[in-house]
């Protein structure tokens, strides 16, 4: 039997990202769908909800529409009043700033209804290889500058907001760490370590290898920390090594890859299921922003 340890798990719940109907019939997109599926991955152990609202960008400006997430995160806190949610963080570039990319967070924290910022803090080349097996030869770029990544932070700590951010290369971590050290991170926060599995040309190997060096680019003992496999399923062999190391865990449909077609809360499930087994209890709502709290080994 598995040696009880005192740490509960974070399970974090991607619902819906960029997928359509097409790739899983289950894929929540219209308002009663969001809010139906989150309260189900609470049931099944969720702490932490990531939400596209289903609708688009707005231009070119690099801003989102926050009107769709008021309506069904209030909702959804009607049931759960601690339930961190977050919603999807626009992409930037010449033309965009980190206010217009946040905006609609700025929207969603002054009611009441986002704890949690989204800060992807780096700059990257964004692309797949396509089905033919061919490298990718466009032009699109996944940019988060120095300043951003800056901005971003002290608007973190000016409001009081805990932070999530998807470190999606090496640099990313090293990056974070830098400002642990400089204690300009803000206290509340958890960084996600990127792994691929499929076509996604970023992250690092679904392996104790490629966990192992992720651990090794910042301090893991005071930062937290999860795990999320794109084109995937971290049930498969990684959710098991990060959850022994002390880590977290997301899953979720806008991640998933794989031949069937499951339910956000099944693919929670799957995790609780692995917690349990590893001798970690799952962590409730009520106790995910005190989990992602730094209390050591930081100047901030």
């Amino acid at each position: 039997m598995p040696t009880e340890d005192a740490r509960p798990v974070l399970i974090e719940v991607a619902i819906n990202g960029a997928r359509d109907k097409r790739a899983n019939p289950h894929v929540p997109l219209a308002e009663e769908e969001i809010v139906d599926s989150i309260l189900a991955c609470v049931e099944a152990g969720a702490s932490i909800v990531h939400a596209h609202a289903g609708e688009a960008v707005v231009g070119g400006s690099g801003h989102h529409g926050s009107s769709a997430y008021l309506r069904s995160f209030r909702r959804v806190r009607e049931f759960h009043p601690s339930l961190l949610m977050y919603p999807t963080l626009p992409g930037g570039g010449p033309g965009t700033t980190m206010a217009a990319r946040l905006g609609h967070v700025a929207e969603l924290a002054d009611a009441g209804l986002c704890e949690i910022v989204p800060v992807d803090p780096g700059t990257m080349n964004y692309g797949r290889i396509d089905a033919q097996g061919r490298a990718p030869t466009h032009d699109q770029v996944y940019q988060t500058t120095f300043a951003d990544v800056a901005w971003a932070f002290e608007f973190c700590r000016e409001r009081d907001l805990a932070c999530t951010m998807s470190l999606f290369e090496p640099g990313f971590a090293r990056l974070v760490q830098a400002h642990a050290n400089a204690g300009t991170l803000p206290r509340a926060c958890i960084v996600k370590l990127e792994f691929s599995a499929g076509a996604r040309l970023f992250g690092l190997s679904p392996d104790a290898v490629g966990l192992e060096a992720w651990l090794r680019l910042f301090d893991s003992e005071t930062i937290p920390w999860m795990v999320t496999l794109r084109d995937g399923s971290p049930a498969d062999g990684l959710a098991q090594l990060a959850i022994g190391r002390g880590g977290h865990v997301r899953v979720g449909i806008e991640d998933f890859g794989g031949e069937r077609t499951p339910r956000n809360e099944e693919l929670v499930a799957e995790i609780a299921r692995i917690a349990r087994a590893s001798g970690r209890r799952v962590a409730t709502p009520q106790e995910a922003l005190g989990l992602i709290t730094r209390t050591q080994g930081d100047k901030a």
